[in-house]
């Protein structure tokens, strides 16, 4: 089982929001000890809490979130918000004369400003100088000491099943999250369907 923090970060939201959606009744914890009270939650449960997210976001009531989750009926026309960056990015790349020179990589962390938000960053390979400021900033990320990594194959409308996997394997594995994973794109064809996508979760042992 996973720590409620571990538990956010696969799902890529803040510790704040499975604390919410426990208190409203949309996404009781599997486990909560009954001395600490600490919860702990499952790997199968993200598909849950990826559904809620996916729900609040189209502006529906948590009644409403509630009857649909519990008859098991997936949202429709719900995108990804890392595309329109990706879009932007490009753009601003372009006009300061800079050629991607190798794969997109998106990542995630709790925003400053607290209050349940993530930020999302876009980012691709150049070889340009290091900068501070601008449209945009170039910078070296820094490395992962160890990450369980897993390849998805396809749109990342699809990636959820490719996630819960690796979520799996890291709770059998006897390791822990220690942050956001990493999406890596080394091939983006114009089908999205046709996209390679390594997932990277930094991890450490339980």
């Amino acid at each position: 089982m996973f720590t409620i923090g571990d538990f956010a970060r696969h799902g890529r939201v803040s510790v704040r929001m499975p604390r919410h959606y426990d208190a409203t009744g949309l996404l009781r914890p599997a486990h909560v000890d009954p001395a600490s009270g600490y919860r702990h939650y499952t790997a199968a449960q993200l598909a849950r809490l990826d559904r809620i997210i996916a729900l609040k976001d189209l502006g529906l009531t948590v009644k409403q979130v509630r009857d649909i989750v519990d008859e098991k009926v997936d949202p429709e026309d719900i995108g990804p918000v890392i595309g329109p960056l990706y879009d932007e990015l490009f753009r601003r790349l372009d006009s300061a004369g800079i050629a991607p020179t190798g794969p997109g990589v998106a990542s995630y962390e709790d925003a400053p400003e607290g209050g349940g938000r993530i930020t999302v960053h876009a980012a691709v390979q150049v070889s340009a100088p290091l900068q501070d400021g601008g449209t945009f900033r170039v910078l070296d990320l820094p490395a992962l000491d160890r990450a369980a990594t897993i390849v998805h194959r396809g749109s990342m409308d699809t990636v959820l099943p490719t996630a819960q996997t690796l979520a799996h394997w890291i709770d059998a594995g006897g390791y822990r999250s220690t942050g956001y994973p990493r999406e890596v794109n080394p091939e983006c064809p114009e089908n999205r369907d046709e996209w390679v996508t390594e997932l990277q979760a930094p991890v450490s042992r339980a």
